[in-house]
């Protein structure tokens, strides 16, 4: 465990994100998941999460799903210890709930101390997963066509220099009813949508490139300083400590 108590596991061949928290205090900003199914549990502590402007907070063994594009925060009034995973759609759509939970059970054998995680609260993590039957068929795009490709563009190449003006001349409407509109079908403002995307595609690169800068420029950051603080303010650490804190396999 790197010192600041999190590590981040991806798993390239399963599309499978591991996270794992222990006596954390990080906060994370309203933000949401693209085509990707969260399901985790509170190990020990709390933390009080808000998705779809619902706030509960959540205490030990405690479990929780999110669904693709709905926009949630975390916050901690303490130390918390949490483990969540991330499922790629196309492994939720591709592959039976079986499949899948072996898959999770390997990667939880494999890279975590299991004395940590008590055999209730992995089955309590699994029983998540029956979300996947409805989660199959569910749809996350949005009424407008429009809005649907730009959404697509900014995942897809969101270190692309789109400013707010140059979306809303596109949409053939005003700057501000142009964010009204994208926050309303999306739950984020565009200009947030497109910061989010970069980190996570920063997140990504940052075990094959050999500076920060090249991170930063590669996605889109004028200067490595604003992307240092973007990456901190999204994923709760610098970019030098998730580097130390991640791994592929």
């Amino acid at each position: 465990m790197a010192p600041n108590n999190i590590r981040y596991l991806y798993n390239s061949k399963t599309g499978i994100e591991l996270i794992y928290c222990v006596n954390s205090t990080i906060s994370y900003p309203l933000h949401n998941h693209i085509s990707v199914l969260t399901i985790g549990i509170v190990l020990d502590g709390s933390v009080i999460l808000t998705a779809n402007r619902d706030t509960r907070t959540y205490n030990k063994n405690d479990t929780f799903a999110i669904l693709p594009y709905v926009p949630h925060s975390i916050s901690a009034d303490n130390n918390y210890t949490m483990l969540s995973l991330c499922i790629d759609k196309n492994i939720a759509r591709q592959y039976s709930t079986d499949i899948v939970q072996n898959n999770i059970i390997t990667m939880l054998t494999n890279t975590l101390n299991m004395k940590k995680i008590s055999h209730y609260q992995i089955i309590r993590l699994l029983n998540c997963l029956d979300i996947l039957t409805d989660f199959s068929d569910y749809r996350y795009d949005n009424q407008n066509p429009f809005i649907n490709d730009l959404k697509r563009q900014l995942e897809l190449y969101p270190e692309s220099r789109l400013s707010i003006e140059e979306m809303a001349k596109r949409a053939f409407v005003s700057k501000y009813h142009f964010i009204r509109s994208f926050k309303a079908e999306v739950g984020l403002t565009p200009h947030q949508f497109q910061i989010q995307n970069r980190i996570r595609k920063a997140q990504r690169l940052m075990h094959k490139a050999e500076t920060i800068t090249e991170v930063a420029l590669t996605t889109g950051f004028c200067d490595q300083s604003h992307f240092i603080k973007q990456f901190e303010k999204q994923v709760g650490l610098t970019p030098l400590i998730y580097k130390m804190s991640s791994d592929i396999i």
